[in-house]
């Protein structure tokens, strides 16, 4: 008879027990939203450098560095990390195109450069108001890896990770954590 009673009375503290291990649902409360990077899928960073023109040299270098310190990094709390480049000319032309390009990615994180200060001017307010972060101006390869290791820092400081690897990136967060505004 205690057997017969054993047998249901686990099955209920099973049941419980899997029912309050259950996966809640993340709440977004960031007012800019936040960016939601399924399991499996990369960190998405952008870089917007002069890869063309007269400044190509410095562009290759800090694409390179930005590249090397993403290598380093490997993954970021279990996301591998994907780089897309834009290759300017060091105009603000060039530079606005490649923001405006990137303001589109529904999945980009963030965006390091661009090489010149005249493409950081049109640039920056483009990605800025779609809650993109853009460090930068990248005025070699040092800083190039430096900022680019301040973004990837700074994900990881304000990212959510779900119990089924789903990332949460909160975009308000980011750019306070990066000192940026919107």
């Amino acid at each position: 008879m205690k057997s017969l009673l054993t047998l249901p009375a686990a099955l209920v503290i099973l049941s419980l027990l899997l029912v309050s291990c259950g996966t809640a649902a993340y709440e977004c409360t960031d007012p800019l939203g936040c960016l939601e990077i399924p399991p499996g899928s990369p960190v998405v960073i952008g870089a917007i450098l002069a890869t063309n023109g007269d400044q190509r040299p410095l562009g290759i270098a800090s694409l390179q560095s930005v590249k090397q310190a993403i290598e380093d990094k490997a993954d970021l709390l279990g996301h591998y990390i994907q780089l897309i480049n834009y290759a300017t000319d060091c105009t603000a032309g060039s530079a606005q195109t490649g923001a405006t390009e990137f303001a589109t990615y529904a999945d980009l994180s963030a965006v390091i450069g661009p090489t010149c200060s005249a493409e950081a001017v049109s640039a920056s307010p483009v990605l800025l108001d779609a809650g993109i972060p853009i460090l930068g101006p990248v005025t070699s390869y040092a800083s190039a890896k430096i900022l680019t290791n301040q973004v990837l820092a700074a994900i990881q400081q304000v990212a959510v990770l779900m119990p089924d690897k789903t990332l949460y990136i909160p975009r308000q967060a980011l750019l306070s954590a990066l000192n940026l505004s919107r």
